[in-house]
C-alpha cells in the first residue's frame, strides 16, 4: 500500500464529494443519480489509492459529508440566515452516527474493488514504491 496515493485518493475524492453533496442537495436529483455519482467517485479513490482503496474511500466519503454539510449550510444560510445546518443529503446520506456506517461499510467494498483494479492498471511498484508485506 502506497500512503502518498491514499492521502492523495482521500483529498481529491473528498474535495469532488463534498461539491456534490453540497450542490445537489437542495435540488430534487433522482437517487439513482445522486448515489451513481457518489459511487463512481467512491471507484476512482479505490483506483486511484490501489491496495488502499479500502481505506481511503469511506474516509473519503466521511470527510466529504462533514465538507459538503459546511459548505451546503452556508450556501443555505447566505440567502436564509436562520435555516438550520444541514445533517442530511435528500433524506438518502445522513451524518447522523448510527445512520452513517451502513454508507461507510458501502464505501469499503466500493473502494476495496476499485483498489484491486487500480492495482492491477497501476502497481504501487510500478511509481518506485516498493509493496509492504
Amino acid at each position: 500500500m502506497s500512503w502518498p496515493r491514499v492521502f492523495a485518493s482521500v483529498v481529491a475524492s473528498a474535495i469532488g464529494l463534498a461539491f456534490w453533496w453540497a450542490l445537489t442537495e437542495p435540488l430534487p436529483v433522482p437517487p439513482v443519480i445522486l448515489l451513481g455519482v457518489a459511487g463512481a467517485i467512491l471507484f476512482c479513490a479505490g483506483v486511484i489509492a490501489g491496495n488502499g482503496g479500502a481505506i481511503a474511500a469511506p474516509v473519503a466519503l466521511l470527510f466529504s459529508l462533514f465538507v459538503g454539510s459546511i459548505i451546503a449550510t452556508q450556501l443555505h444560510q447566505a440567502f436564509r440566515p436562520q435555516t438550520a445546518p444541514v445533517d442530511e443529503f435528500n433524506g438518502l446520506i445522513s451524518l447522523h452516527f448510527p445512520e452513517v456506517l451502513a454508507p461507510l461499510a458501502i464505501g469499503v467494498v466500493i473502494g476495496a474493488v476499485g483498489g484491486w483494479v487500480g492495482e492491477r492498471l497501476v502497481p504501487a511498484r510500478r511509481w518506485g514504491v516498493p509493496p509492504r508485506r
